[in-house]
């Protein structure tokens, strides 16, 4: 598959890295760890903000790089922030204005390490994320009367809007969005789980995409596209998987997701990111 030695791999987190059940396999962990021994930098790339991903990554028996909330922010194990690509508080409120209705399926994300790093309305839908975040991340959840007013114009940029929940609430969003005042100022980036009946929209800046961020990355290191494999299952990792010079789909990727021509490898259950790594960076 390589025509250039491969020089940094960017591997997605849910539905790619990890199983269904959200665990670290030790096949992709020993994976990860031999590619990275061998000189090739490692960066998980997720939909995540990046203390959701840590206790993941803190598994794994080499350095990364961490790519979190779809491109919006690059950073290191120790606490280094190395990139904020964040969306403007005014946009951020604005977005919620346009589907007040929503604000029920609505999280703002801020990339602080206390209570708030999660912000929900109350009385969220118990269709949207308000129950994961209050069973997974209790500690970062804030819930708030008014999450519109929550957004601070004279405080720090949140990281993201995000909306969650079932397909029909959730995916009537995107016109309206894409039709309101602030559509040329974001983007609008999707993540499907369609066996859960739910979706995900976020809200980002203009220009924010795993794709964007990784090129940015890879730059910075002196790597070109052809230098980079990248590995994903979902809508989010489509500006990713275009950007690296070699494409890998898991089998249990979205169909929309895939393109003719891209690598396909074992499902997330079957540890194809171990399949991967051996296949095209440790054999290469």
């Amino acid at each position: 598959m390589p025509s250039m030695p491969i020089r940094l791999l960017a591997v997605d987190l849910d539905g790619t890295l990890l199983n269904s059940r959200s665990e670290l396999s030790p096949a992709n962990r020993q994976a990860l760890g031999r590619a990275a021994s061998g000189g090739v930098e490692v960066a998980i790339v997720t939909g995540r903000r990046f203390h959701s991903a840590l206790p993941f990554i803190k598994q794994l028996d080499c350095t990364v790089t961490v790519i979190s909330s779809n491109g919006a922010r690059i950073g290191k194990l120790d606490g280094e922030v190395c990139y904020r690509n964040f969306l403007r508080a005014a946009l951020a409120r604005e977005a919620l204005r346009t589907a007040p209705e929503a604000r029920r399926y609505a999280v703002v994300m801020y990339d602080i390490a206390e209570r708030g790093q999660v912000i929900m309305q109350n009385g969220a839908s118990p269709e949207g994320p308000i129950a994961w975040y209050r069973r997974t991340a209790p500690d970062a959840l804030l819930e708030v009367a008014d999450l519109e007013a929550a957004i601070s114009l004279d405080q720090s940029d949140p990281i993201q809007v995000m909306f969650g929940g079932p397909p029909p609430e959730i995916e009537a969003l995107e016109p309206l969005l894409a039709a309101s005042p602030i559509s040329s100022h974001v983007h609008l980036t999707w993540t499907k789980y369609p066996l859960r009946s739910t979706v995900i929209l976020d809200v980002l800046t203009q220009g924010c995409t795993k794709g964007s961020a990784l090129r940015l990355w890879a730059a910075q290191q002196g790597m070109v596209a052809d230098e980079v494999m990248a590995i994903g299952d979902n809508h989010n990792d489509g500006e990713m998987l275009e950007f690296a010079g070699h494409p890998v789909v898991m089998a249990n990727a979205e169909p929309e997701v895939r393109r003719d021509g891209w690598a396909v490898t074992l499902s997330n259950d079957e540890e194809g990111v171990a399949r991967a790594v051996e296949q095209y960076v440790l054999r290469s």
